[in-house]
């Protein structure tokens, strides 16, 4: 059982650098373009250019936070041996994600009004 537990912590701190690195190389190389594929994609935001680029900038730079987050989290599942660390690193995870999509939409509404315009 040891091993397997080391192995787990091993995964997870694995899972918060990949998702660090994942942020980093969105928020240093953000889709120039709107695209179906890549970026940070809901009607709102590909409306036009200038609400795409808003959105991908925002959204990088929250995800790249609750990345560092979910990386710290993960350091101290490992040091302090914690019992359901895999169920804890996912909901960590998924308020993560959750949180990043909700601050970047505000952001948007904000700064941008209904039509997508950038407001004066």
């Amino acid at each position: 059982m040891e091993e397997t537990s080391g192995i787990l912590y091993l995964v997870i701190i694995f899972d918060g650098l990949f998702f660090l690195a994942l942020a980093y190389y969105y928020l240093k190389r953000p889709p120039k373009k709107i695209n179906e594929m890549y970026g940070y994609r809901t009607r709102k935001t590909m409306a036009n250019q200038d609400i795409w680029d808003a959105a991908n900038k925002r959204n990088a730079e929250d995800l790249v936070k609750y990345s560092w987050v979910l990386l710290l989290t993960g350091v101290l599942l490992w040091i302090f041996q914690i019992s359901y660390a895999m169920i804890i690193h996912l909901i960590i995870l998924l308020i993560g994600l959750a949180v990043a999509m909700y601050s970047t939409m505000r952001y948007l509404n904000e700064h941008f009004d209904i039509n997508s315009n950038k407001k004066q």
